[in-house]
């Protein structure tokens, strides 16, 4: 065959010409290419918003969240870019995690909040995504990726290899790793020069950096989570530079922060007072097998032995197998299940079966089977609709690859376990709310815990407010504290707007 007389390099100047666009970034001032337009960093930030928002949840506390955008708003009046809206929330994650969309969401999880210690630590995290808005770094790594990677693919095809080989997670073979640490480094530039210009203390990013050192040591060598650290790396490089340039900004705004690091970790503390640890109880708690939802007042036992999960659009569990599973979701507000299920069944195009009228216990409910296709291909279901309290919910069992009759027994006790709340289980729900105790002279880590019922293991609890278990304490000294609390529903109403995530 002869040879092809387009060479790489002409190749990637076509696709170049006819697909890029240069435009100056405006946290450097400096004109680069860019593949993804202002346009595609609208319209990718409102898709993963509403996927956040129905996957991993936004916390429900308003007062929380009013005080992260106000911090956030400081800091952002401050950035480089100012043709985009910036938004802060809270994300219900445990795991310490930040991450920015590229038309200016700005995302900082519950469990980072409870490893900083000064608004200054947060500041720095905020204003770090800040900077990756800033310095359009989604766009830049779209469009690097896009040229490195066909003129590798350019490269591969014109040398005749047809080899499909996964590219090496090493920092020397992959050429995207040192891109991302470098857009890492700048991001934090830029966060700790637009929280100094904030008035914030420019010592936070160095500390919360090493807050976050602690926190990824102490799970070191388990199965961890996606955290900050994961796509954020804490590296001690990261940490001196980040220390080395606090000084810097110290002194060129004449001397350090304006208010001691004790003060601000104080002023801290009261504005994190009574957040919940986890997930909280006003979107429901599993206790063992049994799913209390206090709020929307009902309980429902899913089968012993499954994997639960309670996500904002749905509560669900899965077979030990990973071949059946069963979900509850709250389909819309009414009083007839026969109705709700012709609705869900013309809004799915999908043929129920064998419908039959029935209670459950005093509740009316409707009972169908379907075939219901999924990403993971079609599930063999059954699905009953329960009414309670002008409110109808869904509850269906699916078994992929096999027939129904194999879990059956399990999907309509699952189903038939569904009834009202007693004020009984009201009273057992309990939730780990954030406390802080000031400690006794000559107290140490570990008997401030014994005292206070601190519900935090002794190495969290030390990592979370950097201090040692074993050294005392400074007298009055204030420590960060998990206790279990009484969950106290909110007063009956009728009922509120169904969510979008929940209603789907």
């Amino acid at each position: 065959m002869p040879a092809n007389p387009l060479r790489p390099a002409s190749a990637l100047l076509l696709v170049l010409a006819l697909g890029c666009t240069s435009s100056v970034n405006p946290a450097t001032g400096r004109r680069e290419v860019v593949l993804m337009s202002a346009e595609d960093e609208q319209r990718i930030d409102l898709e993963a918003t509403q996927e956040i928002e129905a996957t991993v949840g936004l916390a429900a506390d308003p007062t929380l969240n009013r005080y992260v955008e106000s911090v956030g708003r400081s800091l952002a009046a401050h950035s480089p870019r100012q043709d985009v809206n910036y938004t802060f929330q809270i994300v219900e994650m445990d795991e310490p995690n930040a991450f920015a969309l590229p038309g200016g969401h700005i995302f900082v999880s519950r469990g980072l909040l409870l490893l900083a210690n000064s608004e200054g630590e947060l500041a720095h995290v905020l204003g770090h995504e800040i900077g990756h808005v800033a310095a359009r770094h989604a766009a830049k790594l779209d469009a690097h990726m896009k040229t490195l990677g066909i003129a590798t693919l350019l490269g591969d095809l014109l040398s005749g290899s047809s080899e499909d080989t996964a590219p090496s997670e090493t920092a020397g073979a992959n050429p995207f790793a040192r891109y991302a640490r470098d857009q890492e480094r700048q991001a934090d530039s830029i966060g700790q020069q637009i929280a100094t210009q904030s008035g914030v203390d420019p010592s936070g990013m160095a500390r919360f950096l090493t807050a976050l050192d602690n926190y990824t040591k102490l799970n070191q060598g388990f199965s961890m989570p996606q955290t900050y650290s994961s796509t954020h790396p804490a590296t001690r490089e990261r940490m001196a530079e980040a220390a080395s340039l606090a000084q810097t900004e110290a002194w060129k705004n004449g001397g350090g922060a304006a208010v001691p690091y004790a003060d601000a970790r104080d002023a801290y503390l009261d504005k994190i007072d009574g957040m919940t640890v986890s997930r909280p109880a006003s979107e429901g708690v599993f206790v063992e097998d049994r799913f209390f939802h206090a709020d929307l007042g009902f309980s429902l036992r899913f089968p012993f032995g499954w994997e639960t999960s309670n996500e904002p659009a749905r509560v669900m569990a899965i077979a030990p197998k990973r071949d059946g599973v069963v979900l509850l979701e709250l389909q819309g507000t009414g009083s007839d299940p026969i109705a709700a299920a012709r609705e869900f069944a013309e809004q799915e195009a999908l043929p129920l079966e064998h419908g039959t009228a029935l209670r459950i216990g005093e509740l009316p409910a409707f009972r169908a089977l379907a075939i219901v296709p999924t990403a993971f291909g079609a599930l063999n279901a059954e699905i009953t609709w329960i009414a309670l309290d002008n409110r109808v919910y869904r509850l269906l069992g699916g078994l992929r690859g096999g027939q129904i009759s194999k879990y059956q027994g399990i999907f309509r006790k699952f189903a038939q376990s569904f009834r009202r709340i007693t004020p009984e289980e009201i009273a057992s729900i309990e939730e780990l709310r954030v406390r802080s105790a000031r400690a006794l002279p000559g107290e140490t880590l570990t008997e401030l815990s014994s005292r206070t019922h601190n519900e935090w293991d002794l190495t969290f609890t030390s990592v979370a407010n950097g201090v040692f278990a074993h050294e005392a304490l400074a007298p009055g000294q204030r420590i960060k504290i998990a206790v279990k609390e009484r969950y106290q529903p909110a007063p009956a109403t009728s009922p509120a707007p169904i969510p979008p995530a929940a209603a789907r």
